[in-house]
């Protein structure tokens, strides 16, 4: 199996730190994710391998004004979320509830077994078949549709389960219509009414849940160290930061 050439470097512009992944890739992408160790947000370019750093500054300084708004945006909700980890410090949300705090690899199984259940109601009701349904680490979507196979992301554990049902027909309805039509809305609300609620509501705290995922896995991190623990489960690291909310 041939691995991709991929290559990172450290860039400055306008005082802010910019990590640069160079791969295999046909476009250039900025992502922003807030930081539990800085003040400063976490930015990442990826590039394709040819890119110059001419042509990398040129298309961060294109896209500014939407990186200083994001960062602005990002420094206001750190502290609220600093606040709110600092009062829940032995504590993680489950399905929405603040209980004492529980490894990773437990909540993914809770999750797991919660998605399986509910999704198979759902793809009951909706007229669907699912062949695969995975849980993953993705910070860049909370759920995806390939054919009928879905993937939801971990963050999603900590969402009140309403909001993660809403996720689950979303997904089950492009199994029907793979794209943001007028039908394809007709079919997620005839199963989920208050979609644009719950949509809006699991919107507003995705910072939140990334937060607690990034103190997770630091948790994590520091229990693998230990000469007593057991080797560590390892997992498809994704350090996308900004969520695509197209669902």
């Amino acid at each position: 199996m041939k691995l991709a050439n991929v290559s990172h470097k450290s860039l400055v512009f306008d005082g802010r730190a910019v990590v640069v992944c160079q791969k295999p890739s046909k476009y250039m992408r900025i992502n922003i994710r807030s930081s539990l160790e800085s003040s400063q947000p976490i930015i990442k370019l990826t590039c394709p391998p040819r890119a110059t750093n001419e042509a990398i500054l040129a298309f961060i300084q294109a896209h500014k004004e939407w990186i200083d708004n994001v960062c602005a945006h990002i420094a206001q909700a750190r502290g609220e979320i600093v606040e709110i980890l600092q009062e829940h410090c032995d504590e993680v949300l489950l399905f929405g509830k603040w209980v004492p705090t529980m490894p990773l690899i437990e909540l993914r199984a809770i999750l797991h077994t919660y998605l399986v259940q509910r999704a198979d109601v759902f793809a009951n009701a909706m007229g669907v078949r699912f062949s695969k349904l995975a849980v993953r680490k993705s910070m860049s979507r909370l759920g995806s549709c390939t054919q009928d196979r879905l993937s939801f992301s971990i963050l999603l554990v900590f969402a009140p389960q309403e909001e993660i049902d809403y996720v689950i027909i979303h997904e089950l309805a492009h199994i029907v219509h793979n794209n943001h039509s007028a039908q394809f809305w007709g079919l997620v609300g005839a199963h989920c009414p208050r979609w644009r609620s719950l949509r809006k509501s699991i919107k507003s705290r995705w910072r939140l849940f990334s937060a607690l995922l990034d103190r997770l896995e630091q948790e994590s991190s520091q229990q693998a160290k230990l000469p007593t623990q057991a080797s560590p489960q390892s997992h498809n690291v994704d350090i996308g930061s900004q969520l695509l909310f197209d669902f």
